[in-house]
């Protein structure tokens, strides 16, 4: 058998008490010791006429030092080698493991940001829809507002053209436009016998300036009648253009629900960042400068060959004493 093999298995359980006994009785093998070298210290006179003596007993202790160091190498290695022991052993289940989550991840990770690219689009598209449904409403609404409101053809003229215009405009309603035309179409419907009911009031209008310029008062009082029961309905009919357009308003639209699958719960979300424009950043305050210590390293190499201190590029290269 080798006895010169490096021992791999701890042989005992080590404490920092045994440990220090161990370092001590190696000091002791190399003639030194913590409490020799505090004795000598207190001893010792520090003054400029004893420079050599104090640099003799730092030597010492540097030596000390090192013997130390040594010796903790020594008894730590069998513990090193037990720890590198478990740690390959644990590597060789580990790898496996992580090739068999990688796989799986992978795939998992994949059909993850697939449901959740179809769970956006699909919130697009609901988004969409309602944004096409809510201008259907508004103009519907303001449509309607604008028949009750008008008193003359002229109005009732200038509400069908843009009746025409926004009816036309497939554009904003996309795929909805003939249930938009539809809807207003129900609208309109008012609007024509509105239209016909204003032209009456209009006319009878004429006939009371007419009839008042020939003095009939029979005949005001005739149209003043007329005119009366017009604005009556004219009054009723504005009211039913208005319902017509807020029943269709609050109406619940039908639309094909896209089901999903649900990733399950447990995931994290991890803010990251990517620089896009360097300068952007540099303008911000959001970058730093860095010194390139191997070109720095190769110039003072230069500097200490030709003994020369120097401030160049910046840099100072300069001898610190250390004694």
């Amino acid at each position: 058998m080798n006895t010169d093999t490096i021992q791999t298995t701890p042989t005992t359980d080590l404490t920092p008490e045994l440990v220090k006994s161990k370092l001590q009785i190696c000091l002791t093998k190399a003639s030194q010791s913590i409490q020799g070298l505090h004795d000598t210290e207190s001893k010792l006179v520090y003054n400029e006429d004893n420079l050599g003596v104090i640099k003799l007993f730092i030597e010492n202790c540097k030596s000390a030092q090192k013997t130390v160091d040594a010796e903790r190498v020594k008894l730590k290695e069998p513990y090193l080698q037990g720890g590198r022991t478990v740690d390959a052993g644990a590597k060789l289940i580990s790898t496996d493991l992580d090739a068999i989550i990688l796989k799986a991840n992978t795939a998992y990770q994949k059909l993850c940001s697939e449901v959740a690219r179809k769970q956006q689009e699909a919130e697009n598209e609901r988004l969409r829809i309602a944004g096409i449904r809510q201008q259907m409403n508004n103009f519907k609404t303001a449509y309607a507002t604008k028949i009750a409101e008008a008193k003359t053809s002229a109005e009732i003229v200038s509400i069908e053209r843009l009746f025409n215009l926004e009816s036309a405009n497939t554009k904003r309603y996309a795929e909805f436009i003939e249930e938009f035309r539809t809807d207003c179409e129900a609208i309109r419907s008012h609007l024509r016998v509105q239209k016909e009911k204003v032209k009456e009031l209009e006319d009878l209008e004429k006939q009371a300036k007419i009839a008042s310029e020939n003095g009939s008062d029979e005949q005001i009082l005739e149209i003043m009648d007329k005119k009366e029961v017009l604005v009556a309905e004219i009054a009723e009919k504005a009211i039913n253009i208005q319902e017509t357009a807020v029943n269709q308003a609050s109406q619940p639209t039908e639309s094909a629900e896209v089901i999903l699958p649900v990733i399950p719960k447990g995931g994290r979300r991890l803010w990251k960042y990517e620089v896009v424009d360097i300068k952007a950043a540099a303008k911000a305050g959001l970058t730093k400068t860095v010194i390139d210590e191997q070109k720095v390293d190769e110039i003072l190499k230069q500097k200490r060959e030709n003994e020369t201190e120097v401030m160049e590029n910046g840099i100072r290269y300069f001898v610190e004493r250390k004694w």
